[in-house]
């Protein structure tokens, strides 16, 4: 945990704090164009700018990631997205078993566990947090019936190359 604690401290430090909405808009045209003119928000909304280059007034949403994960050994990239118009078409409940799963403190630890390699239910057992074997194989059933988990190979759990991103997105918008 402190491991994770001091990589978070590194984030914040390394990445300049996002400034609120209205700031971020303030270098646009009243055409909703960009404006030419360089700032320090083109450093900081990198990932926006280029949405808004790419999705012009129709809009949308991205989510985007590449990183290697703790004892991988190549990194995974990942990129998702959506225009406005098709998100508005979504029914956001079809979203509550995947997030629902996500929804105990226990299964996030489970999740964090074997995200950085601890595989085995018997070496999760170890760890006092995370309860009987019973109750690990039940929270483990449940992340893997919502796409958290798979199963690697006999005995083993893994989280699926195309959830690491979308997992590591949500674990940021909890946190920030």
């Amino acid at each position: 945990m402190a491991e994770l604690e001091r990589k978070i401290a590194e984030l914040e430090n390394a990445v300049p704090t996002t400034a609120p909405a209205a700031e971020a808009e303030s270098d646009r045209a009243p055409n909703g164009t960009k404006s030419t003119n360089p700032t320090a928000d083109d450093d900081t909304f990198w990932a926006l700018n280029g949405l808004i280059d790419r999705a012009a007034d129709e809009g949308g949403v991205v989510y985007t990631g590449h990183t290697t994960p703790p004892g991988g050994e190549s990194p995974v990239s990942w990129q998702m997205g959506l225009p406005s118009a098709a998100i508005n078409d979504l029914n956001f409940a079809e979203a509550a078993p995947a997030l629902a799963a996500l929804g105990h403190p226990v299964r996030l630890e489970l999740l964090q566990a074997i995200y950085e390699g601890t595989t085995t239910v018997a070496q999760l057992g170890e760890d006092e947090r995370f309860g009987t074997t019973g109750q690990i194989y039940h929270h483990i059933h449940a992340l893997a019936g919502a796409g958290w988990l798979e199963n690697s190979r006999r005995g083993h759990w893994r989280v699926p190359g195309q959830k690491i991103i979308p997992l590591l997105t949500l674990i940021l918008i909890g946190t920030h």
